[in-house]
């Protein structure tokens, strides 16, 4: 019987030691980064941790090829207007079950930080 209540107890010692890791999970970014605003501002739970893509938001892959600063900022402001005037963006949006969120009251500054943070590196964005 001693036995079986050692094996019970090391199994519950084990059993959350894996639970608290599980709940710690990855450290985040460091405060104050582009990648800290990227997941501060939502960006990640759409388009990934590693702007991989998900099924509710597309990957963030070679933005570069189509994206300037300022056109992106400007689509950060209000995804819904320049969606409308642009076909491939108005597909795309029609491809996802979320909504682009409009980010009018974010200071310039932390948008185009925002902007070049996934223009950066963006076509490495799902290399492993």
């Amino acid at each position: 019987m001693r036995a079986t209540q050692i094996v019970y107890a090391s199994f519950a010692v084990v059993a959350s030691a894996i639970l608290l890791l599980a709940a710690c999970g990855t450290p985040g970014p460091e405060p104050g980064t582009p990648e800290a605003f990227y997941v501060d501002l939502g960006c990640a739970k759409c388009h990934g941790n590693e702007r991989e893509g998900l099924r509710s938001g597309p990957p963030l892959d070679n933005l570069q090829d189509r994206w300037q600063e300022k056109s992106l900022v400007e689509y950060f402001r209000n995804p819904k207007e320049v969606a409308e005037a642009n076909p491939r963006l108005k597909y795309m949006a029609e491809n996802y079950p979320i909504v682009m969120p409009a980010f009018p009251n974010t200071s310039d500054d932390d948008l185009y930080a925002l902007a070049r943070y996934v223009l950066s590196d963006s076509d490495q964005a799902t290399e492993g």
